[in-house]
């Protein structure tokens, strides 16, 4: 756990050219996103109905100062979180075998109509193990979606998932605390 150091609280650190804040570290819960604030699909969905929740989940989102959701949660019939389906897998799930562009006339429409049939369990993400605690500081987070090459990473407290965070939730607690610096 990061905090700062209470004899550094306010003042100017001897040897340092760093301004320490007169606040404690926020926290993961602090910046996640509340595990009730995303669409979700199931893993029997139709890729087609994912696809749809998807767009307009986004597109939904899309207004002044949000934070648009570019992925969806994968629930399974116990409704526990089993993946995430993004932009990103949907568009893999296109990728093609074969020759080159010469025979691609007509492709990309027979091969997104023929993707849409698909299961959302054989396209999305497995979430895995990887998570943190709500309690944990920013940069357990930063540590794993970094290591772990992760778009988002379950927060969980007590045993339930109870949100996410994502590189964007990080990247404006950075960005806000730099500002809130820059001049004091």
């Amino acid at each position: 756990m990061l905090t700062v150091n209470p004899g550094l609280r306010g003042g100017f650190n001897k040897g340092c050219d760093d301004w320490m804040p007169e606040q404690v570290e926020k926290k993961v819960k602090h910046i996640m996103v509340p595990i009730q604030d995303y669409a979700t699909v199931f893993l029997e969905n139709s890729l087609r109905d994912a696809m749809f929740v998807l767009k307009n989940t986004f597109f939904a989102s899309c207004t002044a100062g949000s934070q648009a959701h570019r992925s969806v949660l994968v629930f399974d019939h116990h409704k526990r979180l089993v993946g995430t389906l993004s932009f990103r897998d949907i568009i893999s799930s296109l990728k093609t075998q074969g020759e080159g562009p010469k025979h691609w006339e007509g492709a990309f429409t027979r091969l997104c109509l023929s993707q849409a049939a698909k299961k959302v369990k054989e396209v999305m993400r497995p979430v895995g193990e990887i998570r943190v605690n709500a309690e944990d500081s920013i940069l357990d987070a930063i540590y794993l979606l970094m290591n772990e090459d992760l778009e988002l990473i379950p927060v969980e407290e007590k045993g339930h998932i109870v949100g996410m965070v994502r590189a964007v939730e990080i990247f404006k607690e950075v960005s806000e605390l730099v500002e809130a610096n820059a001049f004091s």
